[in-house]
């Protein structure tokens, strides 16, 4: 038996050494060994708010993953969480929020995306009971395909000692030219997010539905005295004029959608369509969507905690 035992053990060792290389490179630090993770994962921010649980939360795609909890901090003296994370659509985002609140865990506050983009009927991710899965078996965790390629990227990128990126650009004359070197109106990644989003929007219609269950959940917070305040980003206008004008979004939302919106008893926060502190889209945005984060996000972030802490 004892002899059995050895072997089992010799056998095991490549197992072992497998999981330990996969613990120490495993980006989103799922077992809470390290200081902290800079993945932006749903997976990575779930397990953030378990080890850790916050009462303050952000919830919503990666227009909001990117806002930076340190300098909210240091806008407003709160501790806020950030559980968004990119891709989130309306009904994974209301999962999240109702996965939360089961939890039993305090909250005071939830700042919740919403936007033209994931009110798509045509946008509708569900991978909601996947990670919660995975949150509850580390097995399936650790045998994850994906995740064991995530380590094995960081490893790498350690190895070479690839720095870490952020989505910001500092442009330069090449940026505003097409293929054919015909000079671009705005730098070319701006430029070419109208097309890229197109294929989801050209056919858009609203999603009453989810839209209906963020209102139930609106009242779910509202009766556990949680403050639920609603956020629209900001968009560049590239990509309202060639998508939403175009596709009959922009009349569906300012006529129908953004009046039933502010007739409910919760803050909503426009930006998408009523403007905000973004004055040069070329320079302030790294995409149509997406604000740079060195010269746009920071001043919409203080814009955002300002008007949220004034909002009644």
């Amino acid at each position: 038996m004892r002899n059995i035992l050895k072997k089992l053990a010799v056998l095991l060792i490549p197992v072992w050494l497998w999981f330990v290389f996969f613990v120490a490179f495993e980006p989103n630090n799922y077992f809470g060994l390290k200081s902290g993770s800079s993945s932006s994962q749903p997976v990575a921010r779930v397990r953030a708010y378990e080890q850790d649980p916050g009462t303050r939360l952000m919830i919503g795609d990666s227009r909001l993953a990117h806002i930076d909890p340190a300098q909210v901090e240091a806008l407003t003296g709160q501790s806020w969480q950030n559980l968004a994370f990119g891709g989130a659509s309306l009904r994974e985002s209301i999962d999240l929020v109702n996965y939360v609140l089961d939890s039993g865990n305090e909250v005071e506050e939830i700042l919740f995306e919403l936007s033209f983009y994931t009110l798509n009927t045509h946008y509708d991710t569900d991978r909601f009971s996947a990670l919660e899965e995975t949150l509850r078996n580390p097995a399936a965790y650790c045998l994850n395909l994906e995740y064991n390629v995530n380590a094995l990227t960081v490893f790498m990128d350690k190895l070479k000692g690839t720095p870490d990126t952020i989505e910001s650009g500092d442009w330069v004359e090449a940026d505003y030219r097409d293929e054919a070197g015909n000079v671009l109106p705005v730098h070319k990644k701006l430029y070419d997010y109208p097309a890229l989003i197109t294929p989801k929007c050209e056919n858009w219609t609203f999603n009453e539905a989810e839209f209906d269950r963020m209102l139930a959940l609106a009242d779910r917070c509202r009766e556990r005295g949680v403050r639920f305040v609603v956020v629209l980003p900001p968009m560049a206008d590239i990509v309202r004029k060639q998508v939403c004008d175009v596709y009959g979004i922009t009349e569906v939302m300012e006529q129908e959608v953004l009046p039933r919106l502010y007739a409910q008893d919760f803050p909503v926060l426009d930006y998408e369509w009523s403007g905000s502190c973004i004055e040069n889209d070329d320079t302030q945005f790294f995409d149509g969507f997406h604000l740079d984060e060195k010269y746009g996000l920071p001043d919409w972030t203080a814009q955002l905690f300002e008007d949220c802490a004034a909002a009644e």
